[in-house]
């Protein structure tokens, strides 16, 4: 989910979604994709993180390309330039939740525009690695469907430089690990986010340079949250080099499986990344120190350095908890007494791999 606390007034200029318009596509080095499933209560957000994309963008031979499906509008492909947006293509009314009908979209603006590289910002409601059908929300919402982290793999058509996620709890090891093959690099919160997301007129000029700094587009969405005060001042933000992952799966088995855990151990004493009562989403360094106490850590947290190359975090998220530690992964720890989530857990690649012989 993304967090709407805050009512926000705005004027929306951007061109109408329901005409359709001919243009020349011209060969780039990059494309920039935002695939924006916003047919929610985000609607009214979409229209103005539109508007902060058209304020950022400058001329530098670089595509940024929005496909965008709001309650109010068709969906559509939009091609954003300095202070515009043309309306590329026009769709009828599909569900941007399912992934099918992602796979198509992303596959149809990658047609329009070849390049030599693509990047991928994903912007919609978001609960992590959670299953779509126990009215939590995965990735995706459209009028009440979502769509599993495993499918959202399967949808995407080409492999990415990065993945962006402008959306809640996408920053955890299960997620990162199901998208490794799709992208070299992801960028995304442990936490929810609050509903304003990234700071578009600030991040699309890094996103459009011909060679981009990650780090300096993951500071830019920290240093804009931690200059606020009160609630606004909630936000974690990390980057992750996915071809570290595999590397970090084999070493936190080989502690796991080595070690036992703390008879002691309580789950509710881990770091917490999100508001939800029942906690789903825990710092995954805080898990690894206080389940097993005992263990040589040392190989792990290297390992752990070398996947996350960029992390920050505010002292607090909202009024609910305050943020001790960070080490820029969430991770689940099976809750006792919800055996529907812990059965679909089960099915996912960082489990299977992972934690498949360990019994919490």
């Amino acid at each position: 989910m993304k967090i709407k606390t805050f009512l926000i007034i705005f004027s929306f200029l951007l061109t109408s979604c329901g005409k359709e318009n001919e243009t020349q596509i011209i060969r780039a080095e990059r494309t920039v994709i935002v695939y924006m499933a916003a047919d929610n209560n985000l609607s009214e957000d979409a229209y103005d993180d539109i508007e902060e994309m058209k304020k950022g963008f400058s001329e530098t031979g670089v595509n940024l390309v929005v496909f965008m499906d709001t309650q109010d509008e068709l969906p559509c492909i939009l091609k954003i330039t300095s202070y515009s947006a043309e309306t590329i293509h026009t769709y009828g009314e599909f569900n941007s939740a399912n992934p099918v009908q992602m796979h198509r979209t992303l596959n149809d603006i990658v047609s329009m525009y070849p390049s030599e590289s693509y990047g991928l910002v994903l912007w919609s409601h978001g609960t992590s690695w959670l299953p779509a059908d126990r009215q939590l929300k995965s990735f995706g919402n459209d009028n009440g469907a979502q769509m599993n982290i495993p499918d959202l793999a399967d949808a995407l058509p080409v492999k990415f430089d990065f993945i962006l996620f402008d959306a809640c709890l996408m920053g955890s090891v299960e997620v990162a690990y199901e998208l490794r093959n799709n992208a070299d690099f992801i960028i995304a919160s442990s936490t929810e986010t609050i509903y304003t997301g990234f700071p578009y007129d600030e991040i699309v000029p890094e996103l459009l340079k011909p060679s981009i700094n990650l780090q300096s587009v993951v500071r830019k969405y920290f240093d804009y949250y931690d200059g606020l005060e009160g609630a606004y001042r909630s936000a974690s933000v990390s980057l992750i080099d996915t071809r570290e992952l595999e590397n970090l799966a084999s070493l936190t088995a080989e502690l796991i499986s080595g070690n036992e855990m703390d008879e002691n151990f309580d789950r509710t004493k881990v770091q917490r990344l999100d508001v939800y009562k029942e906690q789903y989403t825990f710092d995954f360094a805080d898990f690894i120190a206080k389940a097993f106490p005992s263990a040589n850590r040392d190989a792990f947290m290297a390992q752990l350095n070398k996947t996350v190359l960029y992390r920050a975090h505010t002292p607090a998220f909202l009024d609910e908890y305050q943020i001790e530690t960070y080490c820029g992964l969430a991770c689940y720890i099976p809750l006792p007494g919800r055996a529907d989530l812990n059965a679909y857990y089960q099915s996912l690649q960082w489990y299977r791999e992972v934690i498949l012989n360990f019994e919490f």
